[in-house]
């Protein structure tokens, strides 16, 4: 079966990456980053494909250098997060947070829908608790919350629109995880939960729950960060 990951540089896109390649369910990864040549494990199975989600035309180029290939599985995983307060903000950086946390995944399933259908897909959306409805919040962080709350609500309109079709939509929404990004936005915090842990969970939720839950937007931390 065939996979879609984003975001694989770093971090828990990194660690999926790998958990694809050593799985025996998946045949292809096509392993999309906003950099050329990105994938530091040789296998294979990997197409490195470059994908910039504030490049109005990086989607169309996929599209064309993925065809009709079914898609079985897409983990929108790529984010962007600026930690700053709402009255120092620079717009351009809560746009680009917008850009790259709502309307990449936005473009990239309506651009690759007919593959999803095909491949009779389950979609995750990596969000966050930020983005999940009574959680704490944090200054500093109203964009990126906006905008996984934003594709939280997507997950859960495109899971009704496409009920009566075999493909599956569910968001599952991140607590705290030690990664590259959260120690640039938080230098002295340290998460609980290692990348590859979080990685093994999506990666086993995205390959296992697709039939079972639909159109869910589930909370997965210990707490309310």
């Amino acid at each position: 079966m065939n996979i879609l990951i984003t975001g694989v540089s770093r971090g828990i896109g990194k660690e999926l990456l790998q958990l694809a390649v050593d799985s025996s369910s998946i045949t292809k990864i096509f392993a999309c980053s906003s950099s050329e040549g990105v994938s530091s494990i040789a296998s294979d199975k990997i197409e490195c494909l470059q994908l910039d989600f504030t490049d109005s035309k990086s989607i169309s180029h996929l599209r064309k250098a993925i065809g009709e290939e079914p898609i079985n599985f897409l983990i929108n995983n790529a984010g962007y997060l600026h930690q700053e307060l709402f009255k120092d903000m620079n717009v351009s950086e809560a746009k680009k947070m917008f850009e790259v946390n709502f309307w990449g995944p936005y473009q990239l399933i309506n651009a690759f829908l007919p593959n999803l259908l095909l491949g009779e897909a389950h979609v995750v959306n990596v969000g966050s608790m930020g983005g999940f409805q009574g959680s704490g919040k944090f200054p500093g962080l109203s964009p990126y919350s906006a905008s996984k709350a934003a594709l939280a609500n997507l997950t859960e309109c495109l899971a009704e629109e496409h009920k009566d079709q075999k493909v599956s939509f569910n968001c599952l929404a991140l607590g705290a995880v030690d990664t590259e990004m959260l120690k640039k936005a938080f230098p002295t915090y340290h998460a609980g939960v290692t990348a590859h842990r979080m990685a093994r969970y999506i990666f086993d939720f995205t390959l296992h729950s697709g039939k079972m839950i639909r159109g869910k937007v589930l909370p997965i931390s210990a707490g309310t960060p």
